[in-house]
């Protein structure tokens, strides 16, 4: 006990500093990128993904374009963009431009308007004026269609130009993000997929399973190599890469 106590270090002191309330069902997913100025993406059960000025503390831009649980949110790495993955069977990527007025304003009321009760079906509609209430989005740019079954995860890939999608089919799928193109399919699990991730600068993407696997799929050098990790005893939930080129899986 005195060897381990002498590791010890002084306590951190850790306290909720602010809240992002809004959601009517379960959040699935957050992302965040700093810009000019800090945004947060968020994903939820309630078929909508919303972006917040973590500043303000308000919902900025909602997109309801799905008609499943939004299942992730991913952030373009460059480009004013937002990926998000659905219980609908598709992936979306839609227009994440953030006006810089509505970052400013303080709103008295921070619940996202989603009674659904409007009249227009499509494109965008202003808002962050009466009630404090979102511009809202409900066309995405990119459908991206193919999979069998729920998706339940999606990344860009490095560079942006390139998509990848997790779903309960069983497969992992790259599109074209310009046109929505299918590119290729990853098979090899025997259960549903539950994560996906891609490595920020090389051409290495992982994806993790309910077969209590998790692979890394290598297409550097114009090969395509597989590698299947099975160290897990269940579902693995998440995977993800480092800095360092390590792999970390839940």
């Amino acid at each position: 006990s005195r060897i381990v106590s002498s590791f010890k270090t002084s306590p951190v002191q850790c306290r909720l500093t602010k809240q992002f309330l809004g959601h009517r069902d379960g959040v699935w997913d957050v992302d965040t990128i700093h810009r000019d100025c800090m945004l947060l993406a968020t994903a939820s059960a309630d078929q909508s993904a919303c972006i917040w000025g973590v500043d303000c503390g308000r919902v900025v831009l909602q997109y309801t374009g799905h008609s499943g649980s939004v299942n992730s949110v991913r952030f373009h790495p460059t480009r004013e963009l937002v990926l998000t993955a659905s219980g609908d069977y598709t992936a979306h990527i839609w227009q994440a431009a953030v006006s810089h007025e509505n970052l400013k304003v303080q709103s008295s009321e921070d619940e996202v308007d989603g009674s659904g009760e409007d009249e227009d079906d499509g494109g965008l509609e202003s808002g962050g004026g009466r009630g404090g209430k979102p511009a809202t989005l409900r066309t995405p740019l990119v459908e991206l269609r193919g999979h069998s079954g729920v998706v339940s995860a999606a990344d860009w890939m490095t560079g942006g130009e390139q998509v990848l999608t997790a779903s309960w089919d069983r497969l992992a799928c790259i599109y074209d993000a310009n046109t929505g193109q299918l590119v290729s399919q990853l098979t090899g699990h025997d259960r549903e997929l539950n994560h996906c991730c891609c490595h920020p600068s090389q051409r290495l993407v992982a994806t993790a399973s309910q077969d209590t696997t998790f692979r890394l799929y290598d297409s550097r050098d114009h090969r395509h190599t597989v590698s299947v990790f099975q160290g897990h005893t269940e579902s693995v939930t998440s995977v993800c890469f480092t800095k360092e080129d390590k792999v970390i899986s839940g």
